[in-house]
């Protein structure tokens, strides 16, 4: 079943996935695993970003199976991922490689699914041990709490530090006459008169003075903690650490009070009166979709993907404090963004586990991984010897949109060291993010005060989730709630004592446990 793309139709996904499964299962083979020619088949199940061509559209990923003697068919997951991958994986009836498709927390719940990969890797798979010798770190990642690997990591090229950075459109503060606001007090100040002042110079009152993602995480207006000399860390939002002791972000004292902050700009409309409303389309589309820009203070990931054409009026501001004297800090973990965890796993049932690892590590070479995030040879990417240059996207198409359609990016199996990183020339976007890294490296926590990624048992796992899911619905609503309509303060307590009876005390000692036993 060559390519089939997985659209996920929730009343007849069940009759799909047999379908499916029936087609994946490496037994139903007549040919005994093997083309004509000798190659080994192998079934994979990918989940791709919905701009990815089909796999056997790219070059460079063909030539990594031609070059390990296997043939791939494809099963291509787009969308719905999450809702299909339990049946799939109660099933039993599994492909023979899940790529970017299984957590840690999957592995746990179906540990006998999965092949353990420490010895396959160790005598088949020289790129990956490359990788793990020299970046043990790495490899620390990788291991489960029992001791062993299931899951491949990935080494990305040309990461920042911090997932975010704040912005703030520099020619409204230009026009106005206005200073760079340093501390809450200024910020408000200068959002009053971005609303009042007609900056983007049209005529009307269309000027959003302040927008947040619709999340709760470090896209959001949660990352300005920091201001507090705290900060939301990079994937696990509301978990940090400090002098070695657990941090649950939602019931400090640092959190009510932004929350109150963030209260008053929202009761004055100086945030985006919808911000908890919109999606992401609409985020987006708010502040780049307009004839005159419409942002003043925001953050995102690059000029670029937040404020589209209007990049050129804004400047990375430095992290604001609450108050003088306060270090602020914003947020940032180096390694958890230049490394992901299980990008590819190798079922049990695979009937050729060998060539499996042996395709798998062909994605960790030197070549593979330069055309890994950026796309293969002469598209995405030119090679000159050992250097190697981001090609230029066609005219009107940007650059993450020309990567992410012919490589596999985040989604992708690579192993790009600081030394290959060096010697792969980044395009004009991404140096520029580089570059507003570095202004904001005063401002990252010191790496005790990063939440290590720290491992749960099977059964600490289950108990977290339970509980986590029940924090997490408090909390989101309570922030939504608190902003738009005030009263934490006269809440809060309530709001402590609601948190504890759902497992809060539990959650902290399953973390802080953790963080004593493997720190």
């Amino acid at each position: 079943m060559k390519n089939v793309k997985l659209i996920f139709p929730y009343l007849v996904v069940l009759v799909m996935l047999v379908m499916v499964l029936n087609g994946c299962n490496p037994s139903s083979n007549e040919e005994g695993g093997t083309t004509p020619d000798g190659k080994v088949k192998l079934e994979v199940l990918a989940v791709l970003n919905a701009l990815t061509k089909d796999m056997d559209e790219i070059p460079y990923v063909q030539d990594v199976a031609d070059a390990a003697g296997v043939e791939i068919e494809w099963t291509e997951v787009r969308s719905g991922w999450d809702e299909q991958k339990n049946p799939i994986l109660a099933s039993g009836n599994l492909p023979d490689v899940f790529i970017s498709a299984i957590g840690y927390d999957d592995i746990a719940t179906f540990n006998s699914l999965f092949l353990p990969l420490d010895e396959l890797i160790e005598e088949h798979a020289p790129n990956i041990s490359k990788m793990f010798e020299e970046m043990p770190e790495v490899r620390d990642l990788a291991t489960t709490i029992d001791g062993e690997i299931y899951g491949l990591p990935a080494v990305l090229p040309h990461r920042p530090s911090s997932s975010v950075i704040p912005m703030i459109n520099q020619q409204w503060l230009d026009d106005l006459g206005l200073e760079t606001p340093t501390t809450f007090d200024e910020l408000y100040e200068v959002l009053k008169a971005f609303k009042e002042g007609d900056p983007n110079g049209n005529g009307k009152a269309d000027e959003i003075p302040f927008d947040w993602a619709p999340d709760h995480g470090p896209y959001s207006a949660l990352a300005l903690i920091g201001a507090y000399g705290n900060y939301v860390a990079h994937t696990d939002w509301y978990n940090t650490v400090k002098d070695g002791e657990h941090i649950f972000l939602p019931a400090t004292e640092d959190y009510k009070e932004l929350v109150s902050f963030l209260h008053k700009l929202y009761a004055e409309g100086l945030v985006n009166q919808e911000v908890f409303t919109q999606d992401w389309s609409q985020f987006f589309s708010r502040s780049q979709a307009t004839d005159a820009a419409t942002v003043g203070f925001t953050i995102g990931w690059s000029f670029e993907q937040r404020v589209g054409a209007w990049s050129t009026q804004y400047e990375v501001i430095e992290p604001f404090r609450a108050t003088e004297g306060v270090q602020a800090l914003w947020p940032a973990d180096p390694l958890g963004m230049k490394t992901q965890t299980n990008k590819a796993v190798i079922s049990a049932s695979v009937e050729d586990p060998i060539a499996a690892i042996q395709w798998l590590d062909g994605f960790y070479s030197e070549e593979a991984s330069a055309q890994g995030y950026y796309g293969s040879f002469d598209i995405g990417i030119e090679q000159d010897g050992n250097q190697y240059k981001v090609m230029t996207p066609p005219d009107n198409i940007s650059e993450d949109e020309w990567k992410w359609t012919n490589a596999l990016v985040d989604h992708g199996l690579m192993y790009v060291p600081d030394e290959l990183d060096s010697r792969i020339a980044a395009p004009p976007t991404v140096l520029e993010r580089m570059e507003q890294d570095t202004l904001l490296a005063d401002y990252y926590p010191d790496s005790n005060r990063i939440l290590p990624p720290v491992k749960f048992t099977k059964e600490e796992d289950n108990e977290l989730s339970i509980i986590r899911t029940d924090l997490t619905n408090l909390i989101t609503s309570k922030w939504a709630e608190w902003i738009s309509n005030g009263g934490i303060e006269t809440d809060w307590d309530n709001y402590i004592e609601n948190l504890e009876n759902m497992g809060l005390p539990r959650y902290q000692e399953i973390y802080q446990g953790a963080l004593d036993n493997q720190y």
